[in-house]
């Protein structure tokens, strides 16, 4: 008992040592290589910030981990619950008025003249404009226009009060004729005496409207119409023009700098921008808020359109994790110098306290077992101590 109680204490005192020795100076004495952590803070810090980059932020792993996860469907499945679409719609709503008033009305006139000044030149504005006029011409686009004014033009000439306008605008333009060149009225009136010759400029007029609503009439039933060639040709020339000509650029520069610098455009801009402000705010508190709606088609048609098209949300996810690589391989370097700075800015009685705080019970067990062995060690020395003598 006795060979047992003092190997016991000799290695508590061991223990007890070797432990205080890692977190600070036995008994307060500087003995050397003690208070190893306090002292190796930095490289301590430094490693562990490195540990973690290495171990825990592999962008390869992570990526892989995030595309079998399958957040698309995940989310989709979430999103399929009614309960959980009355929470999330009413939150996109809410969302939309802050995120339109965080951009002022004078940053998004701005914003816009300085992406029209920067992205598009004359030439870059006549080529999308030739795109889109081709398109246009491609699905006879502009010949609906065209028999859309035709019609509207029909429209006007049958209306009784326009006509009589028309009518009387064609009478003064005949009498302007009258007394500018009455040799040739003479001879087209030579027989008409007094009221009759009133009576042939409103019988001309009429003539005149009624030619021309029969020629709108003829050419909005007639595809292959002259005019409808003619209008094919002049979108052609149009859009040749616009791709090629330098002329038609340089135009088009001199009108997008005008738009540019127009404060009735900016201002145009801005009231619209206010307008669009204040009616998505109001919009959100409506019970039958279009916002809402919108917002509620939108999450229905993901969720139609997810399960029509599953190779979709798989390219999704592989899209994603593909962002999650780079954002990892992107900012890892930081986390690693964030956790190594953090650790280094703690004091080292805090980082002692930190440390010893999360390991105490593991520090009592450990001098607990340095005395039992230390007892069992010197019991054992001392059996075969006497065994020999």
């Amino acid at each position: 008992m006795k060979a047992f109680s003092e190997a016991a204490m000799v290695g508590a005192l061991a223990d007890w040592f070797a432990v205080v020795a890692l977190f600070r100076h036995p008994l307060g004495l500087p003995i050397p290589h003690t208070a190893i952590l306090p002292k190796n803070q930095e490289r301590i810090a430094d490693n562990l910030g490195q540990f973690i980059q290495n171990n825990f932020l592999d962008q390869k792993a992570i990526a892989k981990k995030v595309y079998f996860l399958e957040p698309s469907r995940k989310g989709l499945d979430w999103l399929s619950k009614p309960e959980n679409q009355a929470f999330i719609a009413p939150f996109i709503v809410k969302q939309i008025p802050a995120l339109l008033k965080s951009v002022k009305p004078e940053q998004m006139a701005l914003f816009l003249g300085q992406l029209l000044q920067r992205q598009y030149d004359g030439k870059s504005i006549g080529t999308t404009l030739a795109q889109m006029l081709s398109m246009l011409q491609a699905n006879g686009y502009h010949h609906i226009a065209l028999v859309g004014v035709l019609e509207q033009i029909r429209a006007w000439l049958k209306n009784e009060h326009t006509r009589t306008l028309l009518e009387d605008n064609i009478n003064a333009w005949a009498a302007k004729i009258k007394s500018d060149s009455p040799s040739k009225w003479d001879k087209l009136v030579a027989a008409f005496k007094g009221s009759a010759v009133e009576m042939v400029d409103g019988w001309v007029a009429r003539k005149v409207l009624d030619w021309a609503d029969d020629y709108c009439q003829e050419v909005i039933n007639n595809d292959d119409h002259a005019m409808h060639q003619s209008m094919d040709r002049k979108v052609s020339q149009l859009v040749w023009a616009l791709q090629h000509s330098d002329i038609m650029h340089r135009r088009l520069n001199q009108v997008k700098d005008g738009l540019i610098e127009s404060e009735a455009v900016q201002g145009f801009i801005q009231h619209s921008w206010q307008g669009l402000q204040n009616w998505a705010q109001e919009d959100a508190e409506k019970n039958d808020s279009m916002l809402m709606q919108q917002v509620l088609k939108v999450l229905n048609q993901m969720l139609i359109q997810g399960a029509a098209q599953p190779e979709v949300l798989r390219r999704f996810d592989a899209q994603l994790s593909l962002w999650v690589r780079e954002l990892v391989e992107q900012y890892k370097f930081k986390v690693s110098d964030y956790v190594a700075d953090k650790v280094k800015s703690w004091d080292s009685e805090e980082l002692v306290e930190k440390l010893e705080l999360s390991v105490g019970k593991d520090l009592q067990y450990i001098r607990i077992n340095g005395t039992l062995v230390g007892g069992l060690v010197g019991l054992i020395i001392h059996t075969v101590s006497v065994w020999l003598s």
